[in-house]
């Protein structure tokens, strides 16, 4: 198996170097341009995203490694499937549905709804949108997965935004009054996951699952969008979120997972039900603020913050802080852009607290946190190099433990519709000791166009 594995990576990496292309024909499209079609009036435009993903070398099963839902949960797969409609009623209407289908472990298909919406523009800075939405918390919550800048989910997303997707059904209002200054509030329910605790996956706990059956696990944070942060965005706001209902979790649902082996099994399953249980589960509230601090929109700041109840009973209240810098960035008619020769930083940190209840009647006031970094350069319109690092805090009270992650990635447009990347990772953790881990993926993209450079611009 390994020599095939070695086989694959060497065909991947000539692919990288040898496939010629236009490098200008490829700049010239983002991420969400597609051809639509009209019926009876209104306009639509479907787009099938297939996101294809190998794991080439690692010591570790690969549920181990996943953080999330749609994280990459076996070998090889095609995880996930994603359906995105938008539909334009009128000049001020349009709407979007969402819909993915996941592979689980045991190879079983399960179709999800992730997001259902319309928006209304009131006025050029001021929209309001219902329906069932990915929240605009931070700058990766939105982002579905083909739109994500690494292979797999940070790993703050992971712990803090209900495995990765922050879901609310209600209403969303955003207003940009200014060119530097965007707002997001919403409120309504959470969305919450209804898995089953005997699954494993989030390798924060400290428990041993060395010899359990892994689900499929991914998040959903990594959103369709053309979103380019702190401009008012719709359709693709808030997509990439799957719908976890019914299916099979471990209980560390909405945790950073990854390798148990090794672990002290002591009360596994109160103590990720326990840790599921602080993720916020009923009435939600969010806001999230952006602003650029120079014309050319070249350095963004961020702070969000969402509160509301969890399975305690209690609040769970999250805050997050963000930074966009971009250097060498270029003009192509739609404004500053990251594209060759340019280097994009991306930062952001996420806080939690919480009063966590135990059978026992005790309480705790729990805290934790986490960030990741990310830097980018372009080597030219088709091709960009990446690296990122990650943490997560542990918190003691509900067995989570720390883990870093540091990722080294390559990404590259084989054609309009074909995305190549190769990544590195290297994970630590207490249960899990300086693990190396491979990946090579291909997105496809059916009825739109890709850009490896695209999701640096937001």
């Amino acid at each position: 198996m390994k020599s095939i594995k070695y086989i694959i990576s060497i065909l991947s990496l000539s692919m990288f170097i040898a496939l010629p292309m236009n490098a200008e024909e490829v700049f010239e499209h983002t991420v969400g341009e597609s051809s639509g079609s009209s019926i009876l009036g209104v306009d639509f435009d479907p787009v099938v995203h297939l996101n294809l993903t190998g794991l080439l070398e690692s010591d570790t099963p690969v549920s181990d490694l996943a953080t999330n839902e749609h994280d990459p949960s076996r070998d090889y797969q095609v995880h996930p499937i994603e359906l995105h409609t938008n539909y334009g009623f009128s000049d001020q209407l349009r709407g979007a549905v969402h819909v993915t289908a996941l592979e689980s472990m045991d190879k079983d298909w399960e179709m999800e709804l992730e997001q259902v919406k319309l928006t209304y523009d009131l006025n050029d800075s001021l929209s309001i949108t219902g329906g069932q939405f990915l929240n605009r918390f931070g700058f990766a919550n939105e982002h579905c997965v083909h739109a994500w800048d690494y292979v797999n989910q940070h790993l703050q997303n992971s712990r803090f935004l209900n495995e990765g997707e922050l879901i609310t059904r209600g209403i969303s209002v955003d207003y940009t009054p200014s060119s530097r200054w965007s707002f997001n509030f919403s409120a309504g329910k959470a969305r919450v996951h209804e898995h089953d605790h005997g699954h494993h996956g989030h390798g924060d706990h400290h428990d041993d699952h060395g010899d359990e059956h892994h689900d499929d696990h991914d998040d959903h944070e990594g959103e369709d969008h053309d979103d380019h942060e702190g401009e008012d965005h719709d359709d693709h706001e808030g997509e990439d979120h799957d719908d976890h209902e019914g299916e099979e979790h471990d209980d560390h649902e909405g945790e950073d997972h990854d390798d148990h082996e090794g672990e002290e099994h002591g009360d596994h399953e109160e103590h990720h039900i326990e840790a599921d249980g602080i993720n916020i589960s009923d009435v939600i509230g969010t806001a999230d603020v952006r602003y650029y601090l120079d014309d050319d929109r070249t350095t963004m700041i961020s702070g969000s913050l969402a509160v509301g109840e969890n399975e305690f009973g209690t609040n769970t209240w999250l805050y997050g802080i963000g930074l966009q810098k971009l250097w060498g960035g270029h003009d192509h008619g739609n404004g500053t852009e990251f594209c060759a020769g340019s280097i994009k930083l991306k930062a952001e940190a996420i806080g939690r607290s919480a009063e966590v209840k135990h059978e026992d009647g005790d309480s705790d006031d729990v805290s934790d946190w986490g960030f990741y970094a990310s830097i980018f350069y372009g080597l030219d319109e088709i091709t960009t190099v990446s690296a990122r690092h990650g943490y997560v805090s542990e918190l003691e009270e509900l067995e989570l433990e720390d883990r870093n992650r540091t990722s080294l990635a390559l990404s590259r447009n084989l054609s309009d519709n074909v995305l190549a990347r190769i990544q590195y990772d290297y994970n630590r953790s207490d249960s899990m000791d300086n693990e190396h881990a491979i990946w090579l993926q291909f997105k496809i993209a059916i009825g739109t166009t890709l850009d490896c450079h695209a999701n640096c611009n937001h």
